[in-house]
């Protein structure tokens, strides 16, 4: 057709030519020779057989370059439309692919928001343990003085408040990381959101220009005639969306790893909650035996006491009794001593019955104070007896404040373990 195009504009400047030459003739010669006048007619005729062969065989290039173009128009047209039929398959399926990315962020979503408000659940549940665990030990500081050991139900309660508080920052963390990553899945959604909408936008714009049959003439404004400044490359557009779902894909990774942790960390406060509180109710009922057992042993010897204290008592009475009943015969020997110290000098005579006076006597009086000294023993054997007897009920009354403070420990212990089931 290029050819034709050529051989058209030779022949029309030949034609040309040849019509000025013929017009300058006759503006020459206005009287011509009868072999001019038919030279000249032969002339004209042979130009003008030569025009039409020249119109003949242009109008054949015109025809071969209508055809050419013809074809060229409909293998662009087949081209472009079976580019713009792949751009919109293409532009589906990155659509399709970004719809499951976001359906695949919103359940991720409602599945990380679920497993939030169970750890937020596990985190207010973990905070009942702490303040029974606290207000144990608070109890147990009202205990006697004497009672105020750093024992195993101390200690059990302390490991119960450090696993209680541990299992709060583990939970504070977890709750802080969901609500870092659900941000991070929002901005995601958002952007998938956006993605789609301008695919969804693009989709109806292709498949607008795919359905036009006719143009817009040169008169009338195309809406799309503004272009954008910059132009993004194909392989750019294809990237962009698949950069956009290889972030959706990490981050739906990194939640899914935070919810399993999330879960191992609840179960792990709840068994490390459920351990320290057995081992607590362990410790206090042991305590709470040994107490008893302590106590039981105190008030038997109490009991004891209090009998050997009433023997004392009789043993003192008896020897009191003794001593008494010694007294008059004492008296009477010193009284018989002193009345036969009357008689005259002549008859005061150191005879038997003077030396078994003075032996009565001396016997007498060795043995008062015998007594006396016994005497003297038992009441401070039964002062002994009596500090043993109010030191054991004292130690009695401690341990019963005691007992019924690991019992309402105990009690509160139980009750939390009603609520955590």
């Amino acid at each position: 057709w290029k050819q034709g195009i050529m051989n058209f504009r030779n022949s029309t400047a030949s034609s040309v030519s040849v019509a000025g030459g013929i017009g300058r003739d006759a503006d020459v010669s206005p009287v011509k020779m009868p072999h001019q006048w038919e030279r000249n007619s032969r002339t004209l005729v042979d130009s003008a057989r030569k025009a039409q062969s020249l119109s003949t065989q242009q109008r054949v290039n015109a025809f071969g370059t209508q055809r050419a173009t013809d074809q060229t128009m409909f293998e662009d047209n087949k081209v472009s439309s079976s580019a713009l039929q792949h751009t919109i398959s293409e532009a589906e399926l990155l659509k399709n692919k970004s719809e499951m990315q976001l359906e695949a962020i919103l359940r991720e979503t409602s599945m990380l928001e679920d497993e939030a408000a169970h750890a937020e659940a596990t985190l207010e549940k973990m905070r009942d343990p702490l303040a029974v665990a606290e207000e144990n030990l608070n109890i147990r500081r009202k205990r006697p003085p004497r009672e105020m050991t750093r024992d195993n139900v101390e200690r059990a309660l302390n490991e119960q408040v450090a696993a209680a508080k541990h299992a709060i920052r583990m939970l504070t963390g977890v709750l802080e990381a969901c609500e870092k990553e659900l941000g991070r899945l929002k901005i995601c959604r958002e952007k998938l959101e956006e993605d789609i909408d301008q695919k969804r936008i693009a989709l109806e714009v292709d498949g607008e220009a795919l359905q036009m049959e006719s143009g817009w003439n040169s008169s009338q404004s195309s809406p799309m005639s503004r272009r954008p400044a910059q132009v993004a490359l194909p392989h750019m557009w294809r990237q962009r969306t698949e950069n956009l779902c290889e972030e959706c894909d990490r981050t739906r990774a990194t939640c899914e790893r935070l919810r399993a942790k999330a879960r191992g960390i609840q179960q792990d406060a709840i068994e490390n909650e459920r351990e320290t509180r057995e081992n607590s109710l362990r410790s206090l009922a042991r305590k709470m035996e040994e107490t008893g057992m302590l106590r039981n042993e105190l008030e038997h010897t109490l009991q004891t006491t209090l009998e050997e204290l009433g023997t004392m008592e009789d043993a003192r009475a008896s020897v009191e009794q003794s001593m008494n009943d010694k007294m008059g015969p004492l008296a009477l020997a010193r009284s018989r001593l002193s009345v036969r110290t009357g008689k005259p000098n002549p008859e005061v005579v150191r005879d038997v019955a003077e030396r078994s006076l003075e032996k009565e006597i001396g016997d007498l009086e060795h043995s008062i104070r015998r007594l006396q000294l016994e005497l003297a023993r038992q009441t401070a054997d039964i002062q002994r007896l009596e500090q043993t007897r109010a030191r054991l009920e004292a130690d009695i009354k401690d341990k019963a404040d005691a007992l019924a403070l690991e019992q309402e420990c105990e009690a509160l212990q139980l009750d939390l373990g009603s609520r955590m089931q």
